[in-house]
């Protein structure tokens, strides 16, 4: 693995967990000093590699779950059925409010990259309101590696949250991909069956974030999910058109709600769907259609083999 990574992440030294556990735990130990840790599961990867660290360690810990009402169903049955029997219990924690689709509703307008009030309101307050009926202050836990992006390169492995007002850990910071495939090996632990359908992700479906193929894959394996953005889309338009004329203003197209922008302009889902369809310049239709089962199980070593199956 690289080490090449930007000063931020360079913590003072301590042994490395994937070459010496035992002096990895005395370390995380000593740093933790008796504090209760909370693991932020979310079905993903890099959550249940944490997971599988610290129960390696010896090191205990207690899992939580935002569930937002817009993770992919094959994502909450993993959570809810599946991951207990690796990890130990699951809270699951939600808004008050409700769901994406309530919280869409009640503010008659969709979450988009510029103003993304989801992440606040469908897990870091559920969270905040969580940690703060703790009798202790408590250690939060996260999956962040530096290598998944240029902001996540630059966050140190410890760090205090004003948001939460306790530390915030990411263990997992210097680890590559392989270290994370290679831990759920070791264990045996069966990743999100998504990953195997050639998912790169797993959290919202789909995140406002989503990525040209990631919106092709999902409409090619979750149909229905299209149709429920398409009535989402509408029912928002809606309201948004009614608060409109309630304050006498005129809605210009710029403030049609839709779940994506192509090219900068609100785009329906249906037209979405049929952009990702095409090659680069989004006109032409692929020659190929992508095996997204393939790649996945290719990556996770998986393919052809009698060994570790995608959960159920």
């Amino acid at each position: 693995m690289s080490t090449d990574l930007p000063m931020a992440t360079q913590e003072p030294d301590h042994p490395d967990a994937r070459a010496d556990l035992e002096g990895w735990a005395e370390y995380a130990k000593e740093k933790i000093d008796g504090r209760p840790v909370i693991v932020s599961v979310s079905g993903g990867k890099d959550s249940l590699a944490v997971g599988l660290l610290l129960k390696s360690a010896g090191i205990p810990f207690t899992c939580v779950h935002m569930d937002t009402g817009w993770e992919s169903p094959i994502t909450e049955k993993y959570v809810r059925e599946y991951l207990p029997t690796v990890l130990g219990p699951i809270r699951i924690l939600t808004s008050d409010v409700g769901g994406m689709e309530e919280w869409c509703r009640k503010k008659g307008i969709l979450p988009t990259k510029i103003r993304r009030w989801c992440t606040e309101e469908l897990k870091v307050k559920p969270f905040r309101g969580y940690l703060r009926t703790l009798d202790d202050e408590p250690v939060s836990v996260i999956g962040i590696r530096a290598d998944e992006s240029k902001a996540r390169s630059e966050m140190t492995e410890w760090e205090y949250s004003k948001t939460f007002d306790c530390d915030v850990w990411r263990p997992l910071i210097r680890w590559t991909t392989k270290d994370v495939i290679d831990i759920h090996h070791e264990h045996g632990a069966k990743p999100n069956p998504l990953y195997i359908m050639g998912a790169s992700r797993v959290g919202c479906w789909p995140c406002v974030y989503s990525r040209k193929a990631e919106v092709r894959a999902i409409a090619d394996q979750d149909p229905d999910r299209i149709d429920r953005i398409e009535r989402l889309e509408a029912e928002v338009s809606e309201i948004h058109r009614a608060k409109k004329e309630a304050k006498g203003e005129v809605r210009t197209d710029d403030g049609i709600p839709t779940w994506f922008r192509v090219n900068g302009a609100p785009t329906p889902i249906r037209k979405a769907v049929a952009w990702s369809r095409t090659e680069r310049g989004g006109k032409q239709l692929g020659l190929f259609e992508p095996d997204y089962e393939r790649e996945g199980c290719m990556r996770w070593g998986l393919c052809d083999t009698g060994g570790m199956e995608a959960g159920q």
